[in-house]
């Protein structure tokens, strides 16, 4: 058996973050009955006690650190806005989790962050989304199916022995009878693209993007010495993090907002293979961000650029 303490990672759960409905700003938080992660050494794991928190990819609370390589789950929880409890059962890739205990992910000149944690996140009808993190990257590892538990009186009873409220007072503030995993699911859409970027200053130096998905997923990539990235399946962006020097005195990160209506009316009809591309222009005074996609402006929430403080080998 390989030492307990060699691979040591953290466990989280999120669920999507919606306005608050009916007094509740966490509507489609779910409690856990059961939330036993397998590892290979069959060393214990668990999900955290209580429920999810956060928002979709992002669980916004620390948990006690775990040990081994995962290699499936066995969760019990219930989904109050569906007034339902829900069993999810499922086997990892053994050979893809034992890679990814061994992979590091760079985030800066000097840091390569290595493996720290599973995300699971819930969405309505049984849809279960898990990602590998890595420090502050996120690479989606699989959506899977919960199964609805329908004899579930002895899970009630013990779920709500200890609450304040009884499961007819939850159903009664909570039922949502439309919830749909629809949207979640639409995130997970995967497009072929690459960024590029035009600028008017000569002297700009692009270090890095960062990418905020709508699926979750969060990936940092560092430019060769074009500012430009590869094609690459992907989801779609929701944030593009970029930072960029023009002199020893000039340091800037920005960050682009996109608007999630109008980014996926854009590639609803286009195939997953298409090459599409993305430009970023910064004007000259780096004052001003803008984004098109295949030579045509696209509209956006909104673009801050603010003064940066990292500095990169190749700064200035």
């Amino acid at each position: 058996m390989k030492n307990k303490n060699k691979y040591e990672w953290n466990t989280y759960t999120c669920q999507p973050s919606v306005d608050k409905i009916n007094g509740n700003e966490n509507i489609y938080r779910v409690e856990f009955v059961r939330g036993d992660i397998i590892t290979l050494e069959d060393i214990p794991a668990s999900l955290p006690f209580g429920g999810s928190s956060g928002r979709w990819g992002d669980s916004g609370k620390s948990w006690t650190y775990q040990h081994g390589t995962p290699i499936g789950a066995d969760v019990i929880y219930y989904a109050g806005y569906e007034d339902k409890f829900y069993h999810l059962k499922v086997d990892f890739p053994i050979e893809e989790m034992k890679k990814a205990l061994d992979t590091t992910y760079q985030y800066n000149d000097h840091t390569k962050e290595k493996f720290t944690g599973l995300i699971f996140g819930f969405a309505p009808q049984g849809m279960v989304v898990v990602w590998k993190e890595y420090s502050v990257f996120r690479i989606e590892l699989g959506r899977y199916q919960a199964e609805v538990i329908t004899d579930d009186k002895a899970l009630e009873k013990q779920l709500f022995r200890d609450w304040s409220m009884n499961r007819e007072e939850v159903r009664e503030r909570d039922f949502m009878p439309n919830a749909s995993s629809t949207l979640w699911d639409m995130y997970r859409n995967r497009y072929t693209f690459k960024i590029v970027m035009q600028n008017e200053n000569p002297n700009l130096r692009l270090f890095r993007y960062c990418f905020t998905n709508y699926n979750g997923e969060k990936k940092i990539i560092f430019m060769p010495s074009l500012p430009a990235t590869n094609y690459e399946n992907r989801a779609l962006p929701q944030i593009f993090e970029l930072d960029w020097e023009t002199s020893a005195d000039e340091r800037f990160r920005g960050n682009i907002f996109l608007n999630e209506k109008i980014i996926f009316e854009k590639f609803k009809n286009f195939k997953p293979e298409d090459k599409q591309e993305f430009e970023v222009k910064v004007s000259k005074d780096n004052r001003k961000l803008e984004l098109f996609l295949n030579n045509e402006p696209v509209e956006v929430d909104s673009v801050r650029i603010y003064r940066g403080s990292v500095m990169y080998e190749g700064s200035y």
